[in-house]
Parts: C-alpha cells; sequence; structure tokens
C-alpha cells in the first residue's frame, strides 16, 4: 500500500494528495448523510488535517452549511462532486472514501447511525450483484 493517496472530484478539476494512515472510517446511514450522498451512505475517512494537501483546484471548492447545525458538505463547483472537509478547528480533514484512487490504510471502521438506514438497503448484502450491468 501506498504511503500516500490521491484523490479528485469527479472532473479532475480538484486534485489532493493524504497519507494513507487514517484514524477511523465511518460509514454512516444518518438521514443528512443520505440526502448529502444521494445513497444509503456516506463513506468518509477522518485524518489529522496535516496528513492532507490540496494539489490542484483548491479554488473550485464549494461549501454548503446546514442551517441550525453543525453540519456542511463540501464539493467541487464544476461538477458537485463531494471533496476532503478541513474541521472548523482546522485539525481533522474528512476525506470521502469514493474520491481517492487508491485502497486506504484505517485502523478503526465502523458503521453508524444504523437505525436510521433506509428498508430499501436492510438486506443489500443478500442481493444479486453483477460485475457490470446485467
Amino acid at each position: 500500500m501506498s504511503d500516500i493517496l490521491t484523490g479528485r472530484c469527479f472532473c479532475g478539476a480538484m486534485r489532493y494528495e493524504v497519507e494513507n494512515s487514517f484514524d477511523k472510517m465511518f460509514f454512516c446511514s444518518c438521514d443528512q448523510c443520505r440526502q448529502i450522498t444521494g445513497s444509503a451512505f456516506a463513506s468518509n475517512l477522518f485524518t489529522d488535517s496535516a496528513k492532507f494537501r490540496w494539489t490542484q483546484g483548491e479554488e473550485h471548492l464549494g461549501r454548503y452549511d446546514l442551517p441550525g447545525r453543525k453540519l456542511a458538505r463540501t464539493f467541487c463547483k464544476i461538477c458537485g462532486s463531494g471533496v476532503p472537509k478541513i474541521s472548523p478547528n482546522g485539525k481533522q480533514v474528512m476525506v470521502p472514501a469514493g474520491g481517492l484512487e487508491g485502497d486506504p490504510n484505517v485502523s478503526i471502521r465502523r458503521r453508524i447511525f444504523q437505525s436510521e438506514r433506509p428498508h430499501w438497503h436492510q438486506h443489500y448484502e443478500t442481493y444479486e450483484g453483477f460485475d457490470q450491468f446485467p
């Protein structure tokens, strides 16, 4: 496994590097993460912000803060895909796992807010799988 992982937004305008040693990974099924991602859960990695750096396109960084909540979404202003977010105190970074080009090395993995998991995702692992469109 590489010591440094690269990542990017969908269109490639924004690129970054992060040290491949993450503290934790959360697969979050809360209502807000499902709305932000449009999926059954968000897959986010967490690490020290000193291990992260933008290499291209930081000027395309957009941010939406949910009023009245400590919840924000950062995204590429060109393609809209989720990109890493630095915590308000600047010490941590949350990296959307899907934007990484490689496999992350992570210490702790947890599924969180399972009580909010949608009914249509309850038995996902039992559904028939395909390597491409059937």
